[in-house]
């Protein structure tokens, strides 16, 4: 089977949830059948993202200025027998191959003011593209039924596979590492986590006005680490500084900017506990590296974020700080977040890069047997 992998628009947003899921989804799907081969479709910028696999994976740079003159010559020359685009709004017209896509969610549904293009562009874009979709990858239940039912795509068309942990969160249990990390950070003794791009609907304020809840009324003080990359340009980093500033909590948030992969599961493992805010997930990484990490959860009551942790976490409000700051002094307890890295620990066992591989290699090749009928 040879497929053609559509990554002519990926960004590299420093290990954003989409970024993670392509890179090891790619590297998966490459180990589980030494019949697939594999054509990473790329321009320029993106070129060193992937390492060389001879057999089976191959590179296929295209000029930006070139894509829609030459993709459709590209797919042919290298007969390519199913097109899949794993990034957001990556559609290319008229493909004459089995296309199958990934969605990871459609947050422009619930919260369009967040999303460039908001909810009639963003719906028109899909009434375009959706017809010419033989299957749709997501990677959680609860976004196979938002996406059949605001997309419009039958539910048979949908399936839903859970993504895996990278690799280094399998083998961190190395205590003089675990301490270089705690020292390389500064870090307290005791703190909370919340690894998150900064965009709003990750709810940063929220999180942080139960914060200054827990320090003015309830007399706690709860250290908190953020990580995710930033910039001068983006809004929600802004105010988050400003909140800071203006809440005089510079001593007690640490923002981290963006953290290098391979240290991640070791914050976890230094972390009390993760807070996990956010307004909506399709998915959330963070909570199954949490779980692979014995880091207790608690966390928003929406969007994925149930499906994901199971019984595995305290929920909370994500729009009222009082019931995030009530939530937080529960798991501040230290019997409660045992309990819960128990669950933790059984939960996490059904999330597998290996599974997710399996499964989006067992749609490829059903799109394919239904196109050869």
């Amino acid at each position: 089977m040879r497929v053609g992998i559509n990554l002519l628009t990926l960004s590299q947003d420093r290990y954003g949830g989409v970024e993670q899921y392509i890179k090891h989804l790619i590297w998966h799907l490459k180990k589980a059948d030494e019949n697939v081969k594999l054509f990473l479709f790329l321009t320029k910028p993106n070129r060193d993202l992937f390492p060389d696999f001879q057999n089976r994976l191959k590179k296929v740079m295209i000029k930006e200025s070139k894509i829609q003159a030459e993709i459709h010559n590209r797919i042919h020359d290298n007969q390519i027998e199913i097109w899949f685009s794993p990034l957001h709004k990556s559609y290319i017209p008229n493909i004459k191959i089995p296309s199958v896509v990934t969605i990871h969610d459609v947050l422009h549904t619930r919260y369009p003011q967040y999303v460039p293009g908001e909810l009639e562009e963003n719906n028109h874009y899909y009434e375009q593209f959706a017809p010419s979709f033989d299957a749709v990858l997501t990677v959680s239940e609860f976004s196979k039924k938002a996406i059949s039912r605001f997309l419009l795509i039958p539910k048979e068309k949908i399936t839903a596979t859970y993504p895996g942990v990278p690799e280094a969160f399998h083998h961190y249990s190395d205590r003089n590492y675990i301490e270089r990390i705690k020292n390389k950070y500064q870090l307290e003794n005791e703190f909370a986590i919340y690894p998150a791009s900064y965009n709003p609907h990750k709810n940063h304020l929220n999180l942080l006005k139960a914060i200054v809840l827990l320090r003015d009324h309830y007399k706690k003080r709860v250290p908190l680490v953020l990580t995710g990359f930033t910039s001068k340009e983006n809004r929600t980093h802004q105010s988050v500084l400003t909140f800071l500033r203006n809440h005089s909590l510079e001593d007690q948030v640490k923002t981290l900017g963006y953290v290098p992969p391979e240290d991640m599961p070791y914050l976890y493992a230094n972390a009390s506990f993760l807070v996990f805010p956010s307004l909506y997930e399709g998915f959330g990484i963070p909570l199954v590296e949490a779980m692979k990490t014995n880091c207790p959860i608690v966390c928003s009551d929406r969007g994925s974020i149930p499906e994901v942790t199971g019984d595995a976490a305290i929920f909370f409000n994500p729009e009222d700080p009082q019931d995030i700051a009530l939530k937080i002094l529960r798991i501040l307890n230290p019997e409660e977040r045992v309990f819960l890295i128990g669950r933790g620990n059984v939960r996490s066992k059904i999330f597998s890069w290996e599974i997710c591989a399996k499964k989006t290699l067992n749609v490829f090749r059903s799109v394919l047997k239904k196109d050869e009928k």
